[in-house]
């Protein structure tokens, strides 16, 4: 029987991550004044250059923290800001159906007002964009279904009076 043995060596250059840009040097300033805590002055050390205006800072990413309490570095960080984004319920007061009490599945016979969840070529529109509960996104998609399988709705397009309407010209 034949063993093989093989080493292998690898060498890895050391390569150092420095870009072509000169280091300038900056000091940040972060005001942690109570009202305003969404500043921050960035001011260049270079005595040629000309001193900035504060920069603004989203306010969405501004979090408000209770003081005296213990955080987590998740708190600090843009995984949380968009996991709050998530599971924050501010579709559903948006919702068009639950403002006016009316459930979406009663609509399958109304072609005319169903379209408006439909785009041009036919699909229905995703939540995102209807701006409606879970819930009533599929009680709508059911309806719009209904409606096209019972054809008062074309599955390829929104109805007439939603296309868009050519103005012909001289003939």
């Amino acid at each position: 029987m034949l063993s093989l043995r093989t080493s292998w060596h690898v060498s890895i250059p050391k390569r150092a991550f420095t870009s072509g840009i000169p280091k300038q040097n900056l000091s940040f300033k972060i005001k942690l004044t109570p009202n305003e805590k969404s500043q921050i002055n960035v001011k260049a050390r270079d005595p040629g250059s000309a001193s900035s205006q504060p920069k603004r800072i989203d306010p969405r990413l501004v979090k408000k923290f209770q003081s005296g309490t213990t955080y987590d570095p998740f708190d600090f960080s843009l995984a949380r800001l968009h996991l709050d984004k998530k599971f924050s319920s501010k579709n559903s007061s948006n919702d068009l159906f639950d403002k006016n009490g009316v459930d979406p599945l009663d609509l399958y016979t109304n072609p005319e007002f169903l379209s408006q969840f439909v785009t041009s070529s036919g699909k229905i529109l995703h939540r995102d964009v209807t701006g409606l509960s879970a819930k009533n996104q599929r009680r709508l998609s059911k309806a719009i279904r209904r409606c096209q399988a019972i054809g008062l709705m074309s599955k390829t397009h929104r109805d007439v009076s939603y296309l868009p309407s050519r103005i012909m010209g001289k003939i």
